[in-house]
Order: C-alpha cells, then structure tokens, then sequence
C-alpha cells in the first residue's frame, strides 16, 4: 500500500480513490469555469493557499481572493501569492456577523474551526481535531467587504466562483452574503454527511439553503470516509445558478 494511502488510515479514515472513469474535482472545476466564464474565485478558508495552486496549475488566470484568519497559516499563504498579482489574500475569517472571536486552533491548520468537535469526530480524528489552543481572529460578513474585495479585480464582467472550506462553517460564511450571494454564478462547500462539529448543518440541510437561494448541484466529490465502517463523512459540493 501506498505511504500517501497509509497516513489517513492511521487517524481512522481513507482518502477516496478516484478511478479513470469518475470525473475529479479539478476537471469538473475546469468545465464548469470554462462554461460559466469564471473569473473571480473567493477562496474562503484558504489555510496556507493550497486551493489557490491548485486553481493555478488548472489554467486558470482570473483572479483569487483569499481569506485565513490564522496568524501563521495566513504567513505561508502569503508565501504561496507571492508574485501573483491576481491574487489577493485578507487575513481574516468570513461569517454571518462581523465580529472578534476565538477559534479552536488544533495541531494541524487545516482542522482549525469556530466549532467544537462532537464525539464522532473525537472517534475517528481524535489527534487531528484535539485542540490545542485558541487564537483571536476577525471575522467579517462577505456582505460588508464584497465591494471593496472586488473592487481589486481586474475586468468589469465579473463571474464569481465561491468556495468555502471551514470546517463547519460554511452555513456561516453564506448567511454572512446575503445580499451579494446573488453576484455569485457557483459555489463549492464541504459538506458532512456525517458531521464532526457540534451545530454543524449536515448535507441536508446545506444543500437546501444553497437550493433556496437558487443553485442547483452539478457534481458530489467525496472528500474523506470512516475507514471501519467505510461510511462517507465528508464531499466537496459544486453548485451553478439556475438562472
């Protein structure tokens, strides 16, 4: 078995395999872009600018907007933007009010979150969601920095992709929209088909506030599944305007 198989299995859960034939993320990305004419990608949750490379090693050329409320996450993501003019990078957090608050800082950046970990989580990633401490951080609504975000864009004929990675908070980051969320043609959202957060929203519930506000899926991508019981925990979600 693979060393890049191994790891995840040693915290209790598997990576999912993506055979020949099943369309990936990355090349659902690069057709919905193309057919959508993307040009601006709102990178929420952006830890140290790993979804920014990967838009750039897809081609695409229009301009990323990130945002890490995490001191030491936001250095390297300042590290990966070096150079780019076309992406723009804020150290803070996105939700439904604009506030100062304290998140859960764990051993990895990528766990980090406003949410505790329920007992589900503490089961299968026990290591991984153990916090270890809290950090300050800002936290903004899209609503209030929309303008001013988009203003540093290159262009007139904004298309505008939204991808939020929060680790239960993307309910949060999108009720914090809800007068731009209309200038947004898609969206990307991890969602919990088993969550790992107290109050976080499963896909159910997710998927039905994205489609009240009128998206409709495009693609399911599994992100991560419970190695014993080979349950789905969590899948990244595409979603277009259906109009």
């Amino acid at each position: 078995m693979r060393l890049h198989r191994r790891i995840p299995q040693l915290f209790g859960y598997d990576l999912i395999h993506i055979q020949r034939n099943h369309p990936t993320l990355e090349s659902h990305l690069k057709f919905l872009f193309e057919k959508l004419n993307i040009n601006i990608v709102l990178d929420v949750g952006a830890n140290r600018g790993q979804y920014g490379c990967l838009l750039r090693e897809m081609g695409f050329t229009g301009d990323i907007i990130s945002f890490e409320p995490l001191k030491e996450a936001y250095q390297e993501l300042l590290q990966s933007s070096a150079g780019d003019v076309k992406w723009h990078t804020y150290n803070c957090a996105l939700g439904s009010v604009s506030e100062t608050t304290e998140i859960n800082f764990t051993s990895s950046s990528v766990f980090a979150s406003f949410l505790n970990p329920n007992e589900y989580a503490k089961e299968v990633r026990s290591e991984q969601v153990q916090i270890d401490q809290k950090e300050t951080v800002e936290v903004k609504k899209l609503d209030d920095v929309f303008e001013e975000v988009i203003s540093k864009c290159s262009g007139t004929n904004h298309q505008i992709y939204l991808k939020m990675d929060t680790q239960g908070f993307d309910q949060e980051v999108f009720k914090g929209a809800e007068k731009s969320i209309e200038q947004i043609a898609a969206l990307q959202s991890e969602i919990a088909i088993l969550p790992l957060y107290e109050e976080m929203p499963d896909y159910i519930e997710s998927m039905t506030a994205f489609r009240e506000k009128g998206f409709e899926l495009t693609g399911l991508f599994p992100v991560s599944r419970d190695h014993d019981s080979l349950f789905l925990i969590e899948m990244d979600c595409v979603m277009r305007r259906k109009s």
